[in-house]
Parts: structure tokens; sequence; C-alpha cells
């Protein structure tokens, strides 16, 4: 049995000889067959140096192959390029700052080679420090998707082990705009879960930036759920009722000669009604915007260039 190891790494210059050594360490220790594949998803540091270093001298090196991207193409297309580049009947996707732990790595192989699943994910037992804003627009956001998809994605991490026949699933999906961890739960296949103490990082910093999250937030829940254009139609129904009701108040107070004087009211329904419509059309416009990036078919990534025993001679893949 082999083992692929899919580390997808942006500017981790400091972390990533630490990293595969001691993954490495861990596989060898419990005698698994394994390759390392490591995507430099456009890395501004020297990433790629350090790829190209370990995989000339360290004596983990011979395991280890290297993609290199063209210019930063996001996470997920790093995924899926270390996806496409696995040749192991199991394939582990983790991060390479060392905050999902290898030690994890041999019980995710023995649930999967005696327990019958097709996935075992790592789930945060704990979470790290964050301010109180982050932890709120988290929890937002994994309720509006599991109100639109009813996968509950709290606590998941992209720290999984997929059988080769999810590999090959998922890698069937065209569409461009993924996550990694909504897709996976999407197939449905038996998944175990162990749960994982996550570290604060020892070096370096995290490449993920708020404006970065709040893209892949949106990207995400215009993917994975048409709830929000749901609510545009229950908020407009809701609009319909409340301009009854109001009708029905107006005339009432004519008819008995109460009616208020002056346009507060009519000034207020305009700006509240002008709001919602726009908010509605900026709604829509997301959808069309990621349908638009859909129709179009661009590659989900261009390869630059690769380094290891089974270079692959594409220099770019379709999603």
């Amino acid at each position: 049995m082999k083992l692929s190891i899919v580390l997808p790494v942006f500017n981790e210059e400091a972390m990533l000889e630490n990293a595969l050594d001691r993954i490495a360490s861990v596989l060898q220790s419990h005698d698994i067959d394994f390759e390392m594949i490591a995507v430099d998803d456009g890395s501004t540091d020297r990433t790629w140096s350090v790829i190209e270093r370990v995989a000339a001298t360290a004596t983990c090196g011979e395991h280890l192959r290297g993609v290199r991207f063209s210019r930063n193409f996001g996470k997920e297309a790093a995924i899926c390029a270390g996806l496409r580049q696995a040749s192991g009947e199991a394939v582990v996707v983790m991060d390479a700052d060392l905050q999902h732990p290898p030690e994890v790595i041999p019980e995710m192989v023995e649930l999967w080679s005696n327990g019958g699943f097709s996935v075992v994910e790592g789930i945060k037992r704990n979470r790290q420090s964050e301010s109180m804003l982050r932890r709120l627009s988290a929890l937002f956001f994994y309720r509006v998707l599991k109100s639109g998809t009813a996968f509950d994605l709290r606590n998941s991490t992209d720290f999984k082990l997929l059988d080769r026949g999810v590999v090959d699933t998922y890698l069937q999906f065209p569409e461009y705009g993924r996550l990694f961890r909504g897709l996976t739960a999407w197939i449905g296949l038996p998944t175990a879960a162990i749960e994982l103490d996550i570290p604060e990082r020892a070096e370096g910093r995290s490449a993920w930036r708020v404006g970065a999250l709040i893209d892949l937030a949106r990207s995400t829940i215009v993917s994975f759920t048409a709830l929000p254009l749901h609510l545009i139609s229950w908020i407009g129904l809701l609009g319909f009722v409340v301009s009854i009701v109001l009708a029905l108040q107006t005339l009432w107070n004519k008819l008995f000669g109460d009616s208020a004087e002056g346009f507060p009211t009519v000034i207020l329904l305009i700006l509240g009604m002008g709001s919602l419509i726009l908010l509605s059309l900026g709604i829509i416009g997301e959808y069309l915007s990621e349908l638009y990036r859909e129709v179009k078919g661009r590659p989900l990534y261009v390869v630059r260039e690769t380094l290891g025993a089974e270079q692959s001679s594409d220099q770019s893949k379709k999603p």
C-alpha cells in the first residue's frame, strides 16, 4: 500500500523543511510506503528553493515531488493539483505549517484500511486564539452554509485522508469554485473523524488575511447554496405583506380623519425598499459573477515547473 501526502504551500520557507522531515520520520517509523507532493502556490519567498534543496540533499528527498504554479491560484487549486499528481491508494491532504500533526497519520491509515471508511478527517478539538470578530464571522459563515447544504463544517479541517475512489470522484468535478472540505462531505461516502488539538504556528505567519477569508466565504456560499437567492424571495414576500398592512392602515386613518400629515413614512419606505432592491441586485450579481467565471472555463491553475521522478508534462489543467 502506497500513501500520498499532498501539501499545498504558500510562503512556507521557514516551516517546510522541518515539516517534510517530520512527516517522513513518522511514516518511516510505521513502515508506511509513501510519497510527498509539495505544491508551491506561487510563493514569493524561497519556498521552491527549499523544495529543490530537500529533494536533492535531504534523506526524505527521494520521497518528495514538487509542483510550482506560475502565480498564486489559491489553496483549493493547489490541493487539486496535488491530488492529480498523487499515485497512492490513499491520499492525505495537510498543511505544511505543522498545525496538522503528522503523528495522527498512522491512526488515519489504520481507520481507512481496517475500518471500512473512505474518508478520515481531522476535527478541531480546540480553536486557536482568535478575535471575537473572527469567531463570530466564522460562526455566521458555517451557519449559512449548514442552512443551505445541511453539512456542518464548523470544526472540520482540510486535514483528511481520502481513498483512491474519493480522489478520482473529486477530480471529476468540473467547477472552478471549490471548497475541498465541502466537496468531500458532499460525496457522502463513509467518513470517520479524529479529534485534533491544533497547535499555534511555531514560525512564520498565516497566509490567510481578512480579505482572502471574506472572498473565500463569499465564493463558497455562492458555489454551495442558493439560500441567499431564496432569502430575496422571502424578503420580497415580506415587503409585499407589509405594504398591504400599511395601505390598509393608511386607508383606515384617511376614512376616519386621523391621517398623519407629512412624508416621514413615505421617505423611510422609499429608503428601505431602495436599499433592499440594491441588496437583492448585489446578491444576484454575485451569482451571475460566479456563473460567468464557470462559463469561461479557464484552467484552474497553470504549472510553471515540476520536480520529481514522475513529472507531469501538462502545464495547465482544466477544473
